[in-house]
């Protein structure tokens, strides 16, 4: 079987999350295939404010805790979270949520050693009209917040799915709170020169050198990659030359999704500037056949490639 680059299966602990909260704080377009919220935005420059980390030398894991943290974190995510209503109702068809209708109550830092960089805070949301209560997940370094694993999101398996576009919040130099491109922001924190990177087993790395047609997986037609490293089930990836501009060109026609993802132990993971886990997924046949030269350059060497 094809070992597609998935990082972890999906936790959703629900019952136990009530324990966290005793207090409560003020506070399409059609190309190759379908792409939904359409490229609108070019980052020039990342904001200094998504390379912080929630926990340094100035700031402990008991301080990002502390009133004016959670307050700030509470802001960020009821910006993300109402930003990314439409994408995550879809998504929940067993469960339509209009997050636009609920207001952050309480934001908590999930305790454990893997959150120095963007730490995962679950989210209690009230509904402004009849008081229900909801949680999410996001991840926050305190001055900027993501949807937590946005790969959960994403349009159902299919040969042409939908490519979703997803926002992130910051907190601009002015004290306000913006939104910006999710991939935008990972792809542009990025050095010039990067690798795909990506497990596969024999039977796949054939597909792509001898010219087979491409077999769509358990995932629909996609080709999952990370960035740089990602050694996946104890075994070493493949790694693919490539680059930002190529990246970013590629996620603006539409070709790719940016997805964030599970919390993942640091030396499994390559780590960049804005230190969080994402992947770059090849959504769509046609899109996945733009692969195929540089994957069958790569391959045809025959050699496995280490960090």
């Amino acid at each position: 079987m094809v070992k597609f680059l998935r990082f972890g299966l999906y936790s959703k602990a629900t019952l136990w999350l009530f324990i966290f909260y005793t207090a409560v704080l003020p506070i399409r377009a059609q190309a190759a295939h379908s792409c939904e919220y359409v490229f609108a935005e070019e980052v020039s420059s990342v904001p200094r404010v998504f390379y912080k980390r929630i926990i340094s030398k100035s700031l402990s894991e008991n301080s990002a805790q502390n009133t004016q943290t959670k307050q700030q974190i509470a802001k960020l995510a009821e910006a993300v979270l109402h930003e990314n209503s439409r994408i995550i109702e879809k998504a929940r068809t067993y469960n339509k949520v209009h997050l636009t209708d609920f207001t952050v109550a309480d934001v908590k830092l999930m305790p454990g050693n893997l959150v120095d960089g963007y730490g995962l805070f679950i989210v209690k949301l009230i509904n402004k009209h009849d008081g229900d209560i909801e949680f999410e997940q996001i991840r926050s370094n305190g001055h900027a917040a993501f949807l937590d694993r946005s790969f959960q999101f994403r349009d159902g398996i299919s040969n042409n799915p939908v490519v979703r576009r997803f926002k992130a919040s910051y907190v601009d130099e002015n004290g306000l709170i913006k939104t910006v491109d999710q991939g935008e922001i990972l792809i542009s924190s990025l050095p010039d020169q990067i690798h795909l990177s990506r497990v596969m087993t024999q039977a796949e790395r054939e597909q792509w050198v001898d010219g087979k047609p491409i077999q769509v997986g358990p995932f629909g037609a996609r080709t999952h990659f990370a960035i740089n490293y990602f050694k996946f089930q104890k075994q070493e990836p493949y790694l693919i030359p490539y680059s930002k501009a190529q990246l970013l060109e590629a996620y603006r026609r539409g070709d790719i999704e940016i997805n964030t993802y599970d919390v993942i132990s640091r030396y499994e993971l390559w780590r960049g500037k804005v230190d969080l886990e994402f992947e770059v997924v090849f959504t769509g046949l046609k899109s996945m056949e733009t692969l195929r030269p540089l994957l069958q350059e790569t391959l045809r060497q025959d050699i496995l490639q280490f960090k």
